[in-house]
């Protein structure tokens, strides 16, 4: 049975098309995901899937061998119908697939569950799948991986399109350039900041996918069990969600669009206590001591401000001295709103201190450490957006960083 069009599919189609995506050559980012996505659930195909106005087609698969399908076999054309997970335990067993030919016939697809890839508007443009060749299910871990794994990949194709834009603005920057040595300077400059940003996400984005591909060839010789496979997962996906952000952010700063508030009267108290929590579950071998306690509330995007301590405290774990607490203070004095995140461990040299917050940063900021990239940069524009500051000392006792804004806004 062919699947019915969505209620909004002219703007559904030219969303998708937005994107700029159909028909592009495969790329090793998408391609690591679907390998990732088929280790995990146990499924010998795995796909990225989009749904144009008459074709399917794949950034991504696994197991198939195939780029597109004709929408009428289409399964994910009905799973983009559905709100959140879209699963068929059994195709034979379902009146809408019984007589579709990718059942009846070669490859004899039996299992399907899909997870939405959605525009930031709310619109389906396509689905992560996982298929197989027997009826089977997927435990509620596996689930929660496709549709945490949707929400990447929608950071992800997100991220291509800004890097189009970007593009586009650099070469008009270009054209417009009043002479040869300005557009000579400017060309360099741009050229350092695309190598720079292909570095990130050519190591720092693979890291993650590497890890969570290792875990899985473990969990296939039966050196891991699936449960702790799952609990490195969350980990390396976590990671990879904040770097995607911190990339996504900055591309939008370098298009002139800074970053974006919501700004609400919010009393900060619960989330960051709760940002608190979350890194010290990701981070047992690690002490926290925090000091959070403020009733009155601030002007602010509460997200934001979450985000900035999530980065900060990040940066705390990787660089601080392992064995020694990590202290977090926050309060509001004299109208100002204070966050101060302190660990211990070598000082940073002067000359780095200087550069903490520039985008891509990768010098030498401790012995044998590498520099911080992009999240002191990002902290540092949610400090400048807020219209507060961003600080940062190192001496042989302590490194601290400190944010403070005015409580009512600016």
């Amino acid at each position: 049975m062919e699947a019915r069009r969505h209620s909004d599919e002219i703007r559904r189609v030219a969303a998708l098309r937005a994107y700029d995506i159909l028909d592009t050559p495969r790329e090793e980012e998408f391609d690591e995901v679907v390998r990732v996505v088929s280790a995990i659930c146990g499924t010998p195909i795995s796909v990225i899937n989009l749904i144009d106005s008459s074709r399917q087609w794949f950034k991504a698969e696994l197991g198939l061998g195939v780029r597109e399908t004709p929408l009428p076999a289409s399964i994910c054309a009905h799973a983009i119908l559905q709100p959140d997970l879209f699963i068929v335990p059994d195709t034979l067993e379902d009146a809408r697939f019984a007589d579709n030919p990718l059942v009846t016939g070669e490859p004899h697809l039996r299992f399907y569950a899909g997870a939405l890839l959605e525009s930031p508007e709310g619109l389906p443009l396509g689905t992560i799948c996982v298929l197989d060749y027997q009826p089977r299910e997927l435990d509620e871990n596996q689930k929660a991986l496709l549709r945490l794994t949707a929400r990447q990949i929608m950071k992800m194709i997100e991220l291509r399109r800004l890097n189009a834009m970007e593009r586009i603005a650099r070469e008009k920057a270009e054209t417009r350039a009043e002479s040869t040595s300005a557009r000579l300077a400017h060309a360099n400059r741009e050229s350092e900041l695309r190598e720079q940003f292909i570095a990130v996400l050519g190591h720092d984005l693979r890291n993650p996918l590497a890890s969570i591909q290792a875990g899985a060839d473990l969990v296939k010789r039966g050196r891991l069990t699936l449960d702790e496979m799952l609990h490195l997962t969350q980990g390396s996906i976590s990671r990879m969600s904040t770097l995607i952000d911190n990339i996504l952010d900055f591309a939008r700063g370098r298009l002139g669009n800074g970053i974006d508030l919501e700004r609400h009267d919010v009393v900060l108290t619960p989330l960051l206590a709760q940002v608190v929590d979350e890194l010290r579950a990701a981070s047992p071998d690690r002490s926290f001591v925090s000091h959070i306690a403020m009733d009155q509330p601030v002007s602010c995007d509460a997200g934001r401000i979450g985000q900035l301590l999530s980065n900060l405290l990040g940066n705390a774990v990787v660089y601080g001295a392992p064995g020694t607490p990590i202290a977090i203070d926050a309060r509001i004095e004299d109208g100002t709103f204070g966050l101060s995140v302190t660990n211990h461990g070598d000082p940073i040299p002067a000359e780095a201190l200087a550069r903490l917050f520039e985008p891509f940063f990768r010098g030498e900021v401790r012995a044998s450490q590498q520099g911080l990239g992009l999240g002191l940069y990002i902290c540092s524009e949610i400090a400048r957006a807020h219209g507060g500051t961003l600080t940062a000392t190192s001496t042989t006792d302590a490194t601290a960083f400190l944010f403070r804004m005015p409580t009512l806004g600016t």
